[in-house]
């Protein structure tokens, strides 16, 4: 009787103890997650910028007298050769003939720099054209791979567009030759009291008039500063770790601009030269300028608009994805809380790369596993979880 007492008593404690522990043991952690899935992902880096008009012309007095009043208005079109200002011409001594003269022999020397450059531009498009023809033959017979004609691709369109600037530039050195040569004939004997015109260079905008009103002016005086409408591009500023990672070529978006859907351009070149720019916090940055064309209508977009920018430097489809929410650093590794059995498992992973909420997995997790997002200090290895509904 006395053994069985004993025995008794000590399953009574036991049972006791149980029900003590369960009655006061900590409740399981409420915690939200997320299952790991496939799907795709960019790559992105992402700033602010603005849009601008390539080839922009301020139009100067090419001879001293009176300006007459400007009649046309900031954003009104003009057309290359039409007056858009004219000057009365004060009777000129021999020192400002000589003058004129060096300012005629300058824009000749101008127009002829220019027009060899628009011959090698024409010369780099010829050649790259070629080549793109060539590879796209070598490529239907399985020669070359699908990344080099890409690239043949891009280059083609880059001296395109080198080319189209270089016929700009010497149409405008032109232009200014025909300016130097009448600011010259104006004066010569007998025509002095004639009038002589500001002409526009391009088809363009007037995107600011400098001087409207009647005035004496003196040769080089700006007057009006016209835009080459068809040519708009964006300019963003990059952090150099950010910009060395950008290349000529890779495809980007515009957003934040006003509109409902991102507008698609591509990086046509990231500036040589960096500089020093202070940040909203006092802080010293060393940036870089990024241009970007635009691949098609560049919406209601005009010179000086500001816009984001987002550059696309990666892109895959069927990625493994984790919510960056979710993982950590621990220690020198990136880990992140699995949830199996109703408990929380640190689980160390491989990052790949990084979009703005998914990272890629390419180690340590696979589908379906459950993840706990925004892990809150209590979250430990170990510790019983309830999953958030």
């Amino acid at each position: 009787m006395k053994r069985r007492t004993r025995i008794i008593a000590v399953v009574v404690v036991l049972l006791l103890a149980v029900a003590l522990a369960l009655v006061f043991r900590p409740s399981p952690l409420a915690v939200e997650t997320a299952p790991i899935r496939r799907g795709h992902l960019q790559e992105i880096v992402e700033e602010e910028g603005k849009t601008r008009m390539h080839d922009h012309f301020v139009l100067a007095a090419t001879v001293t007298g009176q300006l007459r009043r400007v009649d046309l208005h900031a954003g009104d079109r003009v057309q290359s050769g039409q007056p858009v200002a004219w000057i009365d011409p004060t009777p000129i001594d021999p020192r400002q003939r000589a003058v004129l003269e060096a300012r005629l022999h300058a824009a000749l020397a101008v127009q002829q720099q220019a027009d060899a450059l628009a011959g090698r531009s024409q010369a780099e498009y010829k050649q790259t054209k070629d080549d793109l023809a060539r590879g796209q033959e070598l490529f239907k017979q399985g020669i070359i791979s699908k990344e080099a004609i890409d690239k043949a691709v891009t280059l083609e369109q880059v001296t395109s567009k080198q080319l189209q600037a270089a016929t700009s530039g010497a149409q405008s050195a032109a232009y200014q030759v025909e300016e130097a040569k009448s600011a010259l004939l104006v004066y010569q004997e007998g025509r002095s009291e004639l009038p002589t015109a500001v002409l526009s260079p391009v088809d363009g905008r007037i995107l600011k008039l400098i001087e409207q009103s009647e005035r004496v002016v003196s040769p080089g005086t700006p007057i009006v500063e016209i835009g080459y409408s068809p040519r708009l591009e964006v300019v963003s500023d990059f952090l150099t770790r950010d910009a060395v990672r950008i290349k000529p070529g890779m495809a980007a978006k515009i957003t934040d601009w006003g509109g409902d859907t991102p507008i698609p351009v591509r990086v046509r070149l990231v500036e040589p030269g960096a500089f020093t720019k202070i940040s909203a916090l006092g802080v010293e940055e060393q940036r870089v300028n990024v241009i970007c064309d635009f691949e098609g209508d560049p919406q209601a977009l005009q010179d000086a608009y500001h816009v984001e920018v987002q550059v696309i430097l990666w892109d895959a489809a069927n990625v493994l994805l984790v919510p960056s929410s979710a993982v950590f650093r621990s220690g020198n590794e990136w880990s992140v809380f699995t949830v199996r059995n109703g408990k929380a498992h640190s689980s160390p992973i491989q990052i790949g790369h990084r979009g703005q909420s998914q990272w890629e997995v390419i180690g340590g997790l696979q589908a379906e596993d459950l993840v706990i997002t925004h892990p809150s200090a209590g979250v430990r290895d170990g510790v019983r979880v309830r999953i958030h509904s």
